[in-house]
């Protein structure tokens, strides 16, 4: 079984050698994979000192990040996918955690700060309380944080996201699309930290208009699921 590491990071430079550091000691022999989506600063050769790969993001924003890290990983013997973020805020130690719920019919695991204490920003916990009412609306499936990016996936579930996850959004869409896709999405109750330093893309102005899109996103991959089922109905 070959575990490998995906972590997106845009000018990380103080931090992202830090959690390659951290990852390598909680998952020994664990190959990690930095995509640098186009720093400013020093982010890819800090990750590579410490260690990891980096390759270059194609597209923009984070599910493109996420996109070009996915099809990279489909060209190794990568069985099982670990993803978080450059910013030190997913603690690297739950990552076996994670990848301990993967099996019998669950091939998408996510982190999740409910219940945890920490739940960032208020901005930040009124959009998820939104986005997190609308999956359930869209799926039946009741989850709690759908705007982390702490992940663990199998192979199954990085072919099927790397073909179907659309570019310019990775959060509660991410989570309909793994209903309709049968990955049996589940979460496990991780504290986070909050950023040391930066901006989070749910931080502000522009935390609004990623809500937006996420909205937008999410209603799209619920459509894609009743327009599915009303499909399978016509064929029953």
């Amino acid at each position: 079984m070959s575990v490998h590491v995906l972590i997106p990071a845009r000018d990380e430079g103080p931090r992202v050698g830090a959690t390659v550091h951290a990852v390598q000691r909680v998952l020994a022999g664990a190959r990690v994979l930095v995509i640098d989506g186009g720093s400013q600063d020093d982010t890819a050769e800090r990750a590579v000192s410490a260690g990891a790969s980096v390759i270059a993001q194609r597209g923009t924003g984070y599910a493109g990040a996420l996109l070009t890290g996915y099809r990279a990983l489909q060209a190794t013997d990568a069985s099982q996918v670990v993803q978080l973020d450059a910013d030190g805020q997913h603690p690297a130690d739950a990552a076996p955690r994670l990848l301990a719920l993967l099996g019998d019919g669950r091939h998408l695991v996510t982190a999740s700060r409910q219940g945890t204490g920490s739940g960032g920003q208020w901005s930040r916990r009124a959009g998820n309380r939104a986005l997190a009412s609308l999956v359930q609306a869209m799926t039946g499936t009741r989850l709690h944080d759908v705007t982390s990016g702490f992940w663990a996936m199998d192979r199954y579930a990085l072919d099927l996201l790397a073909l179907h996850m659309p570019a310019d959004c990775a959060d509660a869409n991410i989570r309909i699309l793994a209903v309709r896709l049968g990955l049996g999405p589940v979460e496990v109750p991780v504290a986070m930290s909050a950023r040391a330093s930066g901006r989070s893309m749910h931080d502000g102005w522009h935390g609004l208009a990623n809500f937006g899109t996420s909205l937008r996103r999410a209603v799209q991959a619920g459509r894609a699921i009743t327009s599915s089922q009303d499909r399978g109905d016509a064929r029953g």
